[in-house]
Protein backbone atom coordinates (compact mmCIF):
# COMPACT_ATOMS: atom_id res chain seq x y z
CA UNK A 1 0.00 0.00 0.00
CA UNK A 2 2.29 2.19 0.80
CA UNK A 3 4.85 1.52 -1.92
CA UNK A 4 1.44 2.32 -4.41
CA UNK A 5 0.88 5.61 -2.23
CA UNK A 6 4.30 6.97 -3.18
CA UNK A 7 3.81 5.74 -7.08
CA UNK A 8 0.67 7.83 -6.67
CA UNK A 9 1.84 10.45 -5.44
CA UNK A 10 5.12 10.93 -7.46
CA UNK A 11 3.13 10.52 -10.70
CA UNK A 12 0.69 13.53 -9.51
CA UNK A 13 3.81 15.90 -8.76
CA UNK A 14 5.48 14.80 -12.00
CA UNK A 15 1.89 15.76 -13.61
CA UNK A 16 1.57 18.83 -11.82
CA UNK A 17 5.21 19.88 -12.44
CA UNK A 18 4.64 19.31 -16.29
CA UNK A 19 1.54 21.62 -16.15
CA UNK A 20 3.47 24.37 -14.12
CA UNK A 21 6.16 24.18 -17.15
CA UNK A 22 3.94 24.22 -19.87
CA UNK A 23 1.79 27.24 -18.45
CA UNK A 24 5.34 29.27 -17.81
CA UNK A 25 6.25 28.37 -21.65
CA UNK A 26 2.40 29.50 -22.40
CA UNK A 27 3.29 32.59 -20.58
CA UNK A 28 6.96 33.37 -22.35
CA UNK A 29 5.64 32.54 -26.07
CA UNK A 30 3.13 35.11 -24.99
CA UNK A 31 5.13 38.23 -23.64
CA UNK A 32 7.63 37.39 -26.68
CA UNK A 33 4.60 37.87 -29.20
CA UNK A 34 3.99 41.04 -26.99
CA UNK A 35 7.50 42.53 -27.35
CA UNK A 36 7.61 41.19 -30.83
CA UNK A 37 4.84 43.34 -32.14
CA UNK A 38 5.29 46.20 -29.79
CA UNK A 39 9.02 46.68 -31.46
CA UNK A 40 7.44 46.81 -35.04
CA UNK A 41 7.53 50.45 -36.93
CA UNK A 42 4.34 52.08 -37.23
CA UNK A 43 3.65 54.96 -39.36
CA UNK A 44 4.57 58.78 -38.69
CA UNK A 45 3.25 61.91 -40.02
CA UNK A 46 4.70 65.41 -39.93
CA UNK A 47 3.04 68.82 -40.50
CA UNK A 48 5.08 71.95 -40.64
CA UNK A 49 3.46 74.35 -38.13
CA UNK A 50 5.12 77.61 -38.76
CA UNK A 51 8.64 77.23 -37.06
CA UNK A 52 7.66 73.49 -35.69
CA UNK A 53 7.50 70.15 -37.21
CA UNK A 54 4.52 68.44 -35.65
CA UNK A 55 4.09 65.17 -34.90
CA UNK A 56 1.42 62.24 -35.15
CA UNK A 57 1.16 58.63 -34.56
CA UNK A 58 -2.13 57.26 -33.80
CA UNK A 59 -0.87 53.84 -34.78
CA UNK A 60 1.57 53.97 -31.73
CA UNK A 61 0.22 52.29 -28.91
CA UNK A 62 2.37 52.25 -26.33
CA UNK A 63 -0.24 52.01 -23.35
CA UNK A 64 -0.77 48.48 -23.65
CA UNK A 65 0.54 44.87 -21.83
CA UNK A 66 2.72 44.56 -19.25
CA UNK A 67 3.04 48.85 -18.50
CA UNK A 68 -1.08 48.77 -18.86
CA UNK A 69 -1.19 46.05 -16.20
CA UNK A 70 0.78 47.93 -13.63
CA UNK A 71 -1.47 51.30 -14.07
CA UNK A 72 -4.31 49.22 -13.58
CA UNK A 73 -2.72 48.16 -10.50
CA UNK A 74 -2.73 51.20 -9.21
CA UNK A 75 1.44 51.73 -9.91
CA UNK A 76 2.39 54.91 -12.07
CA UNK A 77 4.99 54.11 -15.07
CA UNK A 78 8.07 56.48 -16.67
CA UNK A 79 7.74 56.38 -20.74
CA UNK A 80 10.46 57.56 -22.62
CA UNK A 81 9.93 59.08 -25.72
CA UNK A 82 12.31 60.33 -28.06
CA UNK A 83 11.88 62.03 -31.37
CA UNK A 84 15.02 62.14 -34.21
CA UNK A 85 15.67 63.73 -37.58
CA UNK A 86 17.68 61.71 -39.97
CA UNK A 87 19.31 62.48 -43.23
CA UNK A 88 17.04 59.63 -45.58
CA UNK A 89 20.41 58.23 -47.15
CA UNK A 90 22.95 57.35 -44.65
CA UNK A 91 21.19 57.41 -41.77
CA UNK A 92 22.94 60.13 -39.85
CA UNK A 93 21.17 61.44 -37.00
CA UNK A 94 21.34 65.96 -37.16
CA UNK A 95 18.56 66.25 -34.53
CA UNK A 96 16.82 64.48 -31.49
CA UNK A 97 14.25 65.62 -28.46
CA UNK A 98 13.88 63.47 -26.00
CA UNK A 99 10.74 63.78 -23.18
CA UNK A 100 10.27 61.44 -20.12
CA UNK A 101 6.53 61.63 -19.05
CA UNK A 102 4.63 59.28 -15.76
CA UNK A 103 1.08 58.12 -16.54
CA UNK A 104 -0.95 57.18 -13.48
CA UNK A 105 -4.18 55.83 -14.07
CA UNK A 106 -7.52 57.02 -11.95
CA UNK A 107 -10.00 53.13 -11.27
CA UNK A 108 -12.84 55.06 -10.95
CA UNK A 109 -12.72 57.42 -13.68
CA UNK A 110 -11.21 55.36 -15.82
CA UNK A 111 -8.83 58.17 -17.10
CA UNK A 112 -5.22 58.55 -17.72
CA UNK A 113 -3.47 61.63 -16.03
CA UNK A 114 0.07 62.12 -17.74
CA UNK A 115 3.07 64.41 -16.42
CA UNK A 116 6.41 65.91 -17.83
CA UNK A 117 8.85 64.38 -15.97
CA UNK A 118 11.07 67.59 -16.10
CA UNK A 119 8.25 70.02 -15.92
CA UNK A 120 5.32 69.34 -13.66
CA UNK A 121 3.53 72.44 -15.02
CA UNK A 122 2.36 70.35 -18.37
CA UNK A 123 0.15 67.97 -17.71
CA UNK A 124 -2.88 66.61 -18.70
CA UNK A 125 -5.61 64.27 -16.82
CA UNK A 126 -8.92 62.61 -17.98
CA UNK A 127 -7.24 61.30 -20.45
CA UNK A 128 -8.51 58.08 -22.63
CA UNK A 129 -6.00 55.84 -23.91
CA UNK A 130 -5.48 57.53 -27.45
CA UNK A 131 -5.90 60.59 -26.09
CA UNK A 132 -2.82 60.65 -23.42
CA UNK A 133 -0.45 58.40 -26.29
CA UNK A 134 -1.95 61.67 -28.75
CA UNK A 135 -0.69 64.08 -26.04
CA UNK A 136 2.97 62.64 -25.37
CA UNK A 137 3.53 62.28 -29.30
CA UNK A 138 2.35 66.38 -29.46
CA UNK A 139 5.24 67.35 -26.84
CA UNK A 140 7.81 66.14 -29.28
CA UNK A 141 7.41 68.84 -32.02
CA UNK A 142 10.99 69.33 -33.47
CA UNK A 143 12.28 72.61 -34.96
CA UNK A 144 12.12 73.12 -38.36
CA UNK A 145 15.31 74.40 -38.77
CA UNK A 146 17.05 71.43 -37.63
CA UNK A 147 15.50 69.43 -40.64
CA UNK A 148 18.43 69.55 -44.16
CA UNK A 149 16.89 72.46 -46.54
CA UNK A 150 18.20 70.67 -49.66
CA UNK A 151 18.58 66.58 -48.41
CA UNK A 152 15.30 63.93 -47.87
CA UNK A 153 15.00 63.39 -44.00
CA UNK A 154 13.05 61.09 -42.09
CA UNK A 155 11.44 61.52 -38.50
CA UNK A 156 11.93 58.68 -35.95
CA UNK A 157 9.97 58.13 -32.62
CA UNK A 158 10.99 56.02 -30.36
CA UNK A 159 9.61 55.03 -27.33
CA UNK A 160 11.01 52.92 -24.47
CA UNK A 161 10.45 52.36 -20.28
CA UNK A 162 12.21 54.49 -18.07
CA UNK A 163 14.84 52.40 -15.94
CA UNK A 164 12.20 52.51 -12.73
CA UNK A 165 10.15 50.29 -14.46
CA UNK A 166 12.66 47.77 -15.61
CA UNK A 167 12.64 43.93 -14.06
CA UNK A 168 14.50 43.45 -10.40
CA UNK A 169 18.25 42.76 -10.99
CA UNK A 170 17.62 40.08 -8.16
CA UNK A 171 15.56 37.86 -10.47
CA UNK A 172 15.55 34.36 -9.33
CA UNK A 173 18.24 32.35 -11.44
CA UNK A 174 16.64 30.28 -14.36
CA UNK A 175 19.77 27.97 -13.58
CA UNK A 176 17.23 25.85 -11.26
CA UNK A 177 14.11 24.76 -12.03
CA UNK A 178 11.82 26.40 -9.81
CA UNK A 179 14.00 29.84 -11.03
CA UNK A 180 13.18 28.87 -14.96
CA UNK A 181 9.45 28.61 -13.59
CA UNK A 182 9.88 31.77 -12.34
CA UNK A 183 12.10 33.22 -15.16
CA UNK A 184 9.04 32.38 -17.75
CA UNK A 185 6.38 33.40 -15.90
CA UNK A 186 7.20 37.10 -14.64
CA UNK A 187 5.27 39.99 -15.69
CA UNK A 188 7.20 41.79 -17.51
CA UNK A 189 10.37 41.16 -20.08
CA UNK A 190 14.02 40.88 -18.87
CA UNK A 191 14.20 43.65 -21.45
CA UNK A 192 12.10 46.90 -21.36
CA UNK A 193 10.08 46.70 -24.44
CA UNK A 194 10.05 49.60 -27.33
CA UNK A 195 8.11 51.18 -30.04
CA UNK A 196 8.59 52.99 -32.74
CA UNK A 197 7.67 55.15 -35.62
CA UNK A 198 8.90 56.30 -38.89
CA UNK A 199 8.36 58.71 -41.34
CA UNK A 200 7.98 58.43 -45.27
CA UNK A 201 11.30 60.02 -46.58
CA UNK A 202 10.53 63.79 -46.79
CA UNK A 203 11.67 67.31 -48.08
CA UNK A 204 11.17 70.43 -46.00
CA UNK A 205 9.87 72.07 -49.19
CA UNK A 206 7.46 70.26 -49.38
CA UNK A 207 6.02 70.24 -46.28
CA UNK A 208 2.75 72.88 -46.74
CA UNK A 209 3.11 75.28 -43.60
CA UNK A 210 -0.83 75.06 -42.33
CA UNK A 211 -0.02 78.60 -40.67
CA UNK A 212 -0.39 80.24 -44.00
CA UNK A 213 -3.43 78.40 -44.66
Amino acid sequence: MDQRYSTCESERTRTAIRRGLCAALGAAVALAVFVHLSAQPSPLTVERDGDLLRLRAPQLDFVTGPPLARLHDGRSVTYVLTASIQIHRGGSRVHGLTRQVIFSYDLWEERFSVVQRDDPKVAASHLTTAAAEAWCVHLLALPARAAPADKAFVVKLECSLGEENAPARDAPSAATFTGLIDFFSRKEPSAPPRWEAASLPLRLADLADKTRK
